[in-house]
């Protein structure tokens, strides 16, 4: 039995999700929509067959909410993470910061509060707070959010700032009328708020500053970068690392630009979808039809790219299949313009392969959890399609492991198609 195949025995079917990290010190500090097993991460640097551990490097091409870095740091290992989400990078870089004053953090809090009460009575939300925050919120708690988020701003530490500006992220989350765990707002699923803003925030940071304690002797090893994995990261050298551990976006309609618009909305990076669109999804791999507009795909300068120049039998068969889920999306009336969606992922994640093969070692590998998709019911082997552009971008080989078979919850859902489908480990060497 392989290594990888003895990991997902071990730690189980969970690999692929952040149903580990919700009880983990750090981890459970921002709960990201896909998030991937911190003892993922863990494994498979404990598999590494040089037991010095110290000596390896790590690159994390898609940082999300830091699941590698944070596992990295706490192993002493060095490792860097590309994300292009301004409010990600903060979540990342709040995480990667263990060690704080508790007098220092006592202080703040009570400036913090006193700041809050001085003003909140006179907080016009009609001029300050955004629509969608009105939905969200109870007046009262909504004014208290948007003075802590003032406060928070004119904290000169970085450190400090971002640690409270987490937990006031959080915050976000447990204040709000309708769920917004889940990639989109809940709205069937209204909750009772018992506690006020600032008595949420300020029990985050006390736990959030409880967590740190048994941590702040780490040494910091891990560090991000505001970068889209597309293009070539300046600060990282060729041949830098020894691993790359990852979880691209699934090729599965989930609009990551989306996701985080509460947010974005509150820290004012993003205003409506218009602003969404051009600060957030044009810098991500296109995983959602959201992404772009058909009008934006020509195949006959498809056919030009890198992409199709380095891949011409991957590409044709994708055309085919293209065509084949424009066909059923037709017969079933579909709205959702998949068979363009598959064409501008591939050739996404062909700019983020050659990117992860420049920074990986020659001898290094590359470990990926994925899943596979199934459009309209028309089967998209992801897994497999990645592991062979790998191939044409200077890997040598690829292995797939299965971790689980996704989907099965639905199987009863109108719209449903029938296709089993997987989520796996790739290996790339």
């Amino acid at each position: 039995m392989n290594s990888i195949t003895k990991i997902v025995n071990r730690v189980g079917n969970e690999l692929g999700t952040f149903n580990f990290n919700i009880n983990n010190p750090v981890h459970k500090w921002y709960k990201f929509t896909a998030g991937f097993s911190y003892k993922f991460v863990e494994e498979i640097i404990e598999n590494q067959t040089d037991k010095n551990h110290n000596n390896l490097t790590v690159f994390e091409p898609f940082a999300g909410c830091g699941t590698t870095l944070v596992s990295c740091q706490t192993l002493g290992i060095n490792s860097f993470g590309n994300e292009s989400q301004r409010f990600l990078i903060d979540v990342i870089k709040a995480k990667l910061n263990w060690n704080f004053n508790y007098n220092k953090l006592n202080d703040l809090l009570a400036e913090i509060k006193k700041y809050v009460e001085i003003r909140k009575k006179r907080f016009n939300l009609e001029e300050f707070a955004h629509p969608l925050l009105r939905t969200l919120y109870s007046d009262a708690n909504l004014k208290e959010l948007y003075l802590l988020r003032n406060f928070i701003e004119t904290i000169d530490s970085e450190k400090y700032r971002l640690f409270t500006k987490l937990a006031l992220s959080q915050s976000l989350h447990k204040l709000s009328i309708f769920p917004i765990s889940s990639p989109y707002i809940s709205r069937n699923k209204e909750r009772i708020i018992e506690n006020n803003a600032f008595q949420v925030f300020s029990n985050l940071v006390s736990a959030m500053y409880s967590d740190t304690i048994s941590l702040s002797k780490f040494t910091k090893t891990s560090k991000v970068y505001k970068q889209d994995s597309r293009r070539e990261n300046i600060h990282l050298q060729n041949n830098l690392c020894d691993l790359c551990i990852t979880s691209p976006p699934y090729l599965n309609n989930l609009d990551y630009g989306e996701v985080s618009k509460v947010h974005t909305y509150f820290y004012e990076y993003t205003n409506n979808w218009n602003d969404i669109t051009n600060s957030v999804r044009k810098k991500l791999v296109t995983g959602a039809t959201t992404h772009y507009k058909n009008a934006d795909f020509d195949i006959d300068e498809f056919k030009k790219s890198d992409f199709y120049e380095e891949n011409k039998r991957i590409v044709n068969n994708l055309i085919s299949k293209s065509l084949e889920i424009k066909k059923s999306r037709l017969i079933k009336n579909g709205s959702k313009s998949f068979d363009l969606l598959i064409m501008f992922y591939f050739k996404d994640m062909f700019d983020v392969l050659k990117e992860i093969r420049r920074v990986v070692k020659i001898t290094g590998k590359a470990y990926l959890i994925l899943g596979d998709s199934a459009p309209y019911g028309v089967f998209v082997p992801t897994t497999n399609i990645i592991g062979e552009i790998s191939k044409n971008i200077g890997f040598n080989k690829f292995r797939k492991y299965e971790i689980r078979k996704r989907g099965l919850k639905w199987k009863n859902h109108k719209y449903r198609h029938n296709q089993i489908l997987s989520e796996n480990i790739l290996v790339l060497e």
